[in-house]
């Protein structure tokens, strides 16, 4: 009686390619083998999966014929044994399985015969090479990609807004890609410190860069989004930063500004909650109700063939009014609270003279850092000198080698610090200069989001409406400032305006006060002294 086979074929991607291995050369072979052994080929299963466990699609099809074809077979038969597995555990369970279903397992180009005991030391044999050689080609692979990382090389998977290419030595590198300048805003954003990270998300997602909320933090994490490498600790070297290849798509100084937001090192710009409102309800969540407290809510009514929007209390009080009235009585508040142009321009000379003094100390601040800097790579690279020339242990490389990976991450966030502390600063403030130049026109013309941030921004209380006029408690101290010097009104602690000279004699002046400064007057050109002492 001669005897049934279902014979197994397999091969990885990576075999086929680097071996030559064929599913088609296994199967004539094992056909020519049926053949000169008078075997019934039953059946056949191939699979183009790896052999590291026996989930794989083939053979698990194998093993449900197995049970629903009791006796149909009695050999499962392969060229060799790593084409059945390069597990060796799982390889001793799979044979126990076969043999209850009356299966004996061959290798038809390594046969063993297992009745004899010593062939079972072959089988192990057999079994456990498979395994070492896939062992030893994970273990090269990833010292081959760390070795790669190490020279600043990215081997690993292709991080969010980048794309692989080649180099001019035909070696991978990562370089910006679709994508790239969405993230880019995304970290601007973040560092401007007036966008959660959640909403910065969403607006990436909104704009075709689909990103979770655990993946989009990791990216805002990761350091090679400005042009550098974090290599992982391992048994034998520490944790590393060192500098890639790649462009970056971000700089250093917005990369650690990030940084340190994540981590609670640098608080936000406090700036105002926007309230979900209608245009014509810009003030819904900033007005305080005068008779309970509460903040006033807003709504439209119907009446007289057209939408009225109205200001009203949600805690039962009667307290209501037009919305248009208030939004008017706002608009006037501003207005009142104008500052003067000549006490701005004064402000402007006097804080552009001193930031130029600020930049000259910063940057000879900046130099002596970067010197303390590359004294800290000098270092390093004396460290793994003398590692390389075995004069000092692994032990003792990790803990200095940590300890100057530390003090260089020290210095490189007090470069950024003190390059951002200026960056840009004299631009903002011409900025904020001319905003509140023209207040109630920038207002009137702004959306109203932009409507929402400036209420909140220049009163950081609330607003109540009360006799057809717009209180309030508080204003931003800035504003404040400037609407108490060379302007003719001012306000009391009640809230309400009164003439500057009373308000001068009660309040010292909070900011710079120098004594004179001499400008330009605007009629006659000659020089008029500003005095602005308290």
């Amino acid at each position: 009686m001669s005897r049934k086979a279902i014979l197994y074929t397999r091969v990885s991607t990576d075999e086929q390619a680097m071996r030559g291995y064929s599913l088609n050369d296994q199967y004539e072979k094992l056909k020519a083998y049926c053949m000169i052994h008078k075997i019934d080929a039953v059946e056949h299963f191939q699979d183009d999966h790896s052999a590291k466990s026996f989930d794989r699609p083939a053979f698990r099809r194998l093993i449900e014929f197995l049970k629903h074809n009791k006796h149909a077979a009695d050999l499962l038969l392969f060229i060799k044994w790593d084409r059945f597995s390069r597990n060796a555990t799982e390889s001793y369970e799979m044979l126990r399985t076969l043999k209850r279903y009356n299966v004996e397992a061959q290798a038809t180009e390594q046969p063993l015969n297992l009745s004899i005991p010593e062939s079972k030391l072959m089988l192990a044999l057999f079994l456990a090479s498979p395994e070492v050689e896939n062992d030893r080609r994970s273990l090269n692979t990833s010292m081959g990609m760390r070795r790669a990382l190490k020279e600043g090389r990215w081997v690993v998977r292709v991080p969010m807004g980048y794309g692989r290419k080649r180099d001019e030595h035909n070696k991978p590198i990562i370089v910006p890609g679709d994508g790239a300048k969405l993230i880019k805003e995304a970290f601007e954003l973040i560092a401007s410190g007036e966008y959660s990270q959640d909403s910065v998300r969403k607006k990436m997602n909104a704009e075709g860069v689909r990103c979770s909320k655990n993946n989009f933090s990791c990216l805002l994490r990761n350091p090679v989004y400005m042009g550098k490498i974090k290599l992982k600790a391992t048994k034998e070297d520490g944790e590393e930063i060192v500098q890639g290849l790649h462009e970056p798509i971000v700089d250093e100084e917005t990369f650690s500004i990030v940084q340190d937001i994540l981590e609670g090192r640098r608080v936000k710009n406090n700036v105002a909650k926007i309230h979900s409102a209608k245009p014509e309800l810009p003030l819904r969540g900033f007005l305080e109700c005068p008779r309970c407290g509460s903040k006033l809510t807003g709504s439209a009514s119907k009446g007289h063939g057209g939408r009225y929007f109205y200001y009203h209390c949600g805690k039962g009080c009667k307290e209501r009014f037009r919305a248009t009235l208030a939004n008017e009585k706002f608009v006037e508040l501003l207005e009142e609270i104008q500052p003067d142009h000549n006490a701005i321009d004064l402000y402007d000379a006097i804080l552009k003279e001193i930031l130029s003094e600020n930049e000259n100390r910063r940057k000879e601040t900046a130099k002596t850092t970067e010197v303390e800097i590359r004294k800290i790579q000098e270092r390093i690279n004396s460290l793994q000198d003398k590692l390389a020339d075995n004069q000092i242990n692994i032990a003792d490389y990790n803990s200095a080698k940590q300890r100057y990976d530390a003090q260089l991450r020290e210095l490189t966030e007090k470069k950024a610090n003190q390059i951002q502390l200026s960056r840009d600063i004299y631009q903002q403030l011409v900025f904020s200069f001319s905003f509140l130049k023209d207040l109630p026109s920038k207002y009137r013309d702004a959306n109203i989001g932009a409507q929402q941030q400036i209420i909140g921004s220049i009163f950081p209380g609330k607003l109540v409406f009360q006799e057809n006029k717009v209180r309030t408690s508080r204003v931003n101290e800035v504003v404040k400032l400037f609407a108490t010097i060379g302007s003719p009104s001012g306000r009391n602690k009640k809230g309400q305006f009164c003439e500057k000279t009373e308000l001068s004699h009660k309040v010292r002046m909070k900011g710079l006060e120098p004594p004179r400064l001499s400008a330009p007057d605007p009629k006659s050109g000659s020089a008029t002294n500003y005095d602005t002492s308290a």
